[in-house]
C-alpha cells in the first residue's frame, strides 16, 4: 500500500492509479484510503460498513473485558439500564 500526500495528488493526479490501493495523507497523516473497484460500488461500501461496525463491536467487547463488564448478571445489567432510562426521561 502506498501513501501519497495531497499535495502529490493536486499536481498528478494520477498518482492515485500507480498502484490497487493508496493512503491519502494530509501534513503526514492519515486521511483516506483510495481503492480499485471491480464491481458494484454500493456493495463494496456495505461490506466496508459491515466491517466499521465489527471492529467498533469488537472495541465495546474488549472494552468490557478490561472493565470487568462482562461479569455483570442481567438483573445487575437491567438495574443499570432502568436507571439510565430514568435519567434521560427526566430531562
Amino acid at each position: 500500500m502506498r501513501f501519497v500526500s495531497i499535495r502529490d495528488i493536486r499536481n498528478n493526479p494520477a498518482v492515485l492509479w500507480k498502484d490497487s490501493e493508496a493512503v491519502i495523507t494530509v501534513n503526514g497523516k492519515p486521511k483516506a484510503v483510495v481503492m480499485r473497484i471491480g464491481g458494484d460500488p454500493k456493495e463494496i461500501l456495505d461490506f466496508i460498513e459491515k466491517m466499521r461496525v465489527q471492529m467498533a463491536v469488537e472495541k465495546l467487547r474488549m472494552f468490557s473485558l478490561e472493565k470487568g463488564l462482562d461479569k455483570l448478571s442481567d438483573d445487575e445489567i437491567e438495574k443499570i439500564v432502568r436507571e439510565e432510562k430514568r435519567k434521560y426521561s427526566s430531562e
